[in-house]
């Protein structure tokens, strides 16, 4: 369990406490598990998006194997960078050179991931599924950051809804998120809680 630090920032707002991520972890893990159960599959997949989502999937995984003891769970790690600062890449970089194709295509296969901001990231990786023959895959992401996020997703734990007109009326770029795998410059992945800073 990722432990709670005192953070010396006093622009700093707590949007999500630890108890409120841990609930709804346990409440998307049972929606999940309820798609799972109609596959008939024996196993499921899941690709983590590192190093973000690292904390999100261990804990989702936790709940599945509470939840459905026997269904055997694969993890994947997949790095991608998509940012760098506070600004975001245009493009994504993907790793996964070293993903077992061959397994991904026969459990269903759950792609995680921490945010769902510009949605380059999701996108990246469904792609790169499909070109490799990966078919039969959903989506789970926390935190889904803006109301018109261009990229659907299957399974969501938070929708912040923000707006980004509303954002530059009130002089702001964006809200930069951070704790609980997410970083800012570097920093407070280890947080159990999620917060954010304003961009101006």
């Amino acid at each position: 369990m990722i432990k709670s630090k005192t953070m010396n920032l006093n622009f700093r707002k707590i949007i999500l406490t630890r108890d409120q991520i841990q609930a709804t972890i346990r409440r998307l893990a049972a929606v999940i598990l309820r798609w799972v159960a109609k596959t008939d599959a024996p196993g499921l997949n899941v690709i983590c998006v590192l190093e973000g989502a690292k904390p999100f999937t261990e804990d989702l995984v936790k709940v599945f194997q509470d939840l459905k003891p026997g269904l055997k769970v694969k993890i994947h790690p997949l790095s991608s960078r998509g940012t760098a600062g506070h600004q975001l890449l245009k493009g994504r970089e993907l790793g996964g050179e070293r993903l077992d194709w061959e397994t991904l295509k026969m459990d269903p296969v759950l792609i995680v991931d921490d945010l769902l901001d510009s949605g380059k990231t999701l996108a990246a990786i469904q792609e790169k599924l499909a070109a490799k023959g990966v078919t039969d895959f959903k989506t789970a992401v926390l935190i889904r950051k803006y109301a018109d996020s261009p990229v659907p997703v299957d399974f969501c734990g938070f929708h912040l809804d923000l707006n980004r007109e509303e954002l530059a009326a009130q002089g702001l770029k964006d809200y930069w998120l951070f704790g609980y795998g997410m970083d800012l410059d570097g920093k407070f992945r280890e947080l159990d809680q999620v917060a954010w800073v304003e961009i101006r």
